[in-house]
């Protein structure tokens, strides 16, 4: 099994998928590993018009990577994903996060800048100050998910990571999360761990320095990472597309598989230039 050597001596999990096209690393959010990307390595792997090569990463704390002690911080993730890139042999790639993990994706932008061909930020913020928070109902569900089990958390998800009108459809929306769950029961210590570097992530005043191509989606009805967010995301690093995203929610992926997709293609053909602060598409 493949591990790199990431901050602090942590060993931290990753895998590969694909045989061409660009390189796309993918990186999840709060306690969630790799394997909670489901279908989407390979819908970008398989793509019949431009396929890419993908990158999947354990956080720390998930999956098959280490669970130091802590504190964590954001600096630390993005520092663990950028030796799984290299430990990989690549050296550009398209770095894609959702929630946390685009919290993370910020960091490898501006900790690592030569490793990033382009970067997609997906149902995330900057962090303090500029932040709109959670609403409160949601902020209280997402602290409670480690001690949730069974029924409890098969009530509690849906109503987090779906849109209102879906979340009767969450059994089939849904259907590859029981089984994923039980085969990575909830570390809470870990989920703490990674809550912490959340609530204390800052990028704000530091998203002015990137300056690859960046796409930021959100989707209307996330009521964790809320649409302020991503407008201010949007707003601080230079250049930035924004998609919004009507009738979607915080799991982006569970009602718009095709959205990092093409937030992908985007970057995978578009060149920007620091420069002139100009934007071609590439043939």
């Amino acid at each position: 099994m493949p591990f790199a050597t990431g901050h602090g001596g942590a060993q931290i999990y990753y895998e590969t998928t694909g045989e061409r096209g660009p390189w796309v690393v993918l990186i999840q959010g709060l306690g969630l590993s790799s394997r909670f990307w489901f279908t989407i390595p390979r819908l970008l792997a398989d793509d019949p018009d431009q396929p890419h090569r993908v990158l999947v990463v354990d956080n720390r704390g998930t999956g098959r990577s280490d669970r130091p002690r802590g504190p964590y911080r954001m600096g630390h993730m993005a520092d663990d994903v950028a030796a799984a890139v290299r430990a990989a042999g690549i050296s550009e790639v398209i770095v894609c996060g959702i929630s946390m993990g685009g919290m993370v994706a910020q960091e490898v932008a501006l900790r690592h800048p030569t490793l990033v061909r382009g970067l997609v930020l997906l149902a995330t913020w900057a962090g303090v100050p500029h932040v709109q928070l959670p609403t409160a109902s949601a902020l209280a569900t997402l602290v409670s998910m480690p001690f949730r089990a069974g029924r409890s958390r098969g009530r509690a998800l849906p109503r987090l990571l779906l849109p209102r009108a879906h979340v009767r459809r969450a059994k089939d929306l849904m259907s590859s999360w029981p089984a994923a769950l039980a085969a990575e029961p909830s570390d809470p210590r870990a989920f703490f761990a990674q809550f912490a570097a959340a609530a204390l992530h800052t990028t704000g005043f530091r998203l002015k320095q990137i300056t690859c191509p960046t796409v930021v989606v959100c989707g209307d009805e996330d009521a964790i990472m809320r649409l302020r967010n991503a407008e201010i995301l949007a707003a601080r690093i230079p250049n930035a597309q924004l998609e919004i995203l009507p009738g979607v929610a915080h799991g982006i992926p569970m009602t718009d598989e095709r959205a990092i997709a093409r937030a992908v293609a985007t970057i995978s053909t578009s060149s920007y230039d620091p420069r002139t602060g100009t934007r071609e598409r590439r043939a």
